[in-house]
């Protein structure tokens, strides 16, 4: 995930600049934060290894996933299709499913 963010994040900064709205721009930015903090997060849980193999993972894991990746492909409407701006629609799916997953991995790890 890491990975990913930091490789997207530097292609949204270095070609779509220009090429797309200052608004879209941050969407992509928006995106790739995000998917770069929960990486990090993973990261920090991942020394205990019985919270990262739990439900509250797959969920956060997954938010995260619907979350970026829907605002990279919402950023990037006007290159492609402006039929990707329904894809917004689902990214406060992905935020709720993040939102779900972070707090039940620390209500877990307050109960250990």
């Amino acid at each position: 995930m890491m990975a990913l963010s930091i490789a997207l994040g530097a292609m949204g900064t270095h070609t779509l600049e220009g090429a797309i709205t200052p608004r879209y721009l941050d969407v992509w930015k928006t995106a790739s934060l995000y998917f770069a903090l929960n990486g990090l997060g993973f990261l920090a849980v991942s020394q205990n290894a019985e919270s990262t193999k739990g439900i509250y993972i797959k969920i956060t894991i997954l938010g995260a996933f619907i979350f970026s990746v829907s605002l990279w492909f919402l950023a990037l409407n006007e290159l492609l299709s402006p039929a990707l701006r329904k894809l917004g629609a689902i990214t406060p799916i992905g935020g709720l499913l993040m939102i779900i997953g972070w707090a039940m991995i620390g209500i877990n790890q307050l109960r250990r």
